[in-house]
């Protein structure tokens, strides 16, 4: 690789391409090319911390096979490279004794609060000489009831984080996807994490935006846009609207695009789903060139496009 500012040439290894390096003698920061090969006492550089930095094996590559293992409470996943060697291992925990602990507590609020108005509006009919007062309050006691119970189900439900792990042993936690908020009306933002809590990236779903064509959108830490993900055509997208998945025919798959100066959209990865019986999927960035999201970042939202869609 050749500098763009000083001209000095350097030969990498293979673990610094797709990264950013500092040139020792102009101090000038570039990203290393995917194709190429780095001097050895050259670093991935990042400009933010001022720190060296090192991507985990797992990521530094285009391809990702993702497999949902079956028969378990989680949403758990083992994705692998292209030759099938696992790499990651990924647990969204259902954290079920928690949401059933939330439906038994929004059980009893209902009940509790249903019981105590339907009291109140008793009492008032019999001392009051309108007969309707009873009945008005009922029926606002009904509506204050259900918000209640609404209320204490969200307080009372889990957050359902996701962790990326080296293996199932869990012992290497690699990467962090954080529901930010239990209930959200119309958006849906979760936060990717790196295991020192620092923020990748905010990835954000509107869920208005799911009417015609389902998206997603991914900025950086301070909110930059980076990407976005949404269905891979209008077309089929509506069909899917009207038809379902018609047994796998119109599967859901997503392309991750960016702005083009001309105004165009750039694809610069796929994540499809396989026709298997079981969940598998493939994330495939090599027409990311060059490189522009983080790998990281890009296998998170993968998993996001499964359980947030419910595929």
């Amino acid at each position: 690789m050749t500098c763009t500012l000083c001209g000095r040439t350097y030969v990498l290894k293979d673990e610094f391409a797709g990264k950013k390096i500092r040139c020792p003698d102009c101090d000038n920061v570039q990203v290393v090319p995917i194709e190429e090969v780095v001097y050895a006492s050259a670093e991935p550089f990042d400009e933010e911390e001022g720190e060296h930095a090192a991507l985990h094996p797992a990521f530094q590559r285009d391809r990702f096979l993702m497999r949902q293992k079956m028969m378990a409470i989680s949403s758990k996943y083992v994705v692998s490279d292209e030759g099938k060697r696992p790499i990651l291992y990924i647990e969204r925990p259902a954290r079920l004794l928690r949401q059933v602990g939330a439906v038994v507590g929004a059980a009893f609020t209902f009940i509790f609060a249903a019981i105590l108005f339907v009291l109140l509006a008793a009492a008032l009919h019999e001392v009051t000489e309108l007969p309707w007062v009873g009945g008005v309050v009922g029926l606002i006691g009904l509506a204050i009831a259900v918000g209640l119970t609404i209320v204490a189900a969200v307080k009372l439900s889990p957050k359902r984080h996701i962790h990326f792990y080296a293996d199932e042993t869990k012992e290497e936690l690699l990467l962090a996807v954080l529901q930010d908020r239990k209930f959200e009306l119309f958006t849906t933002t979760f936060t990717v994490c790196r295991p020192d809590s620092k923020v990748l990236a905010r990835i954000r779903k509107n869920q208005l935006s799911n009417i015609f064509r389902k998206k997603w959108t991914v900025a950086d830490a301070e909110g930059l846009p980076l990407f976005i993900a949404k269905e891979d055509s209008l077309i089929l997208s509506l069909l899917r609207r009207f038809l379902g998945p018609l047994f796998g025919a119109l599967r859901t798959n997503f392309v991750f695009v960016t702005p083009t100066p001309d105004g165009n959209e750039q694809i610069r990865g796929e994540f499809n789903r396989k026709f298997t019986l079981v969940d598998s999927y493939v994330l495939d960035m090599s027409r990311d060139r060059p490189p522009r999201i983080d790998r990281r970042i890009g296998i998170a939202l993968g998993v996001l496009l499964d359980t947030g869609e419910r595929r």
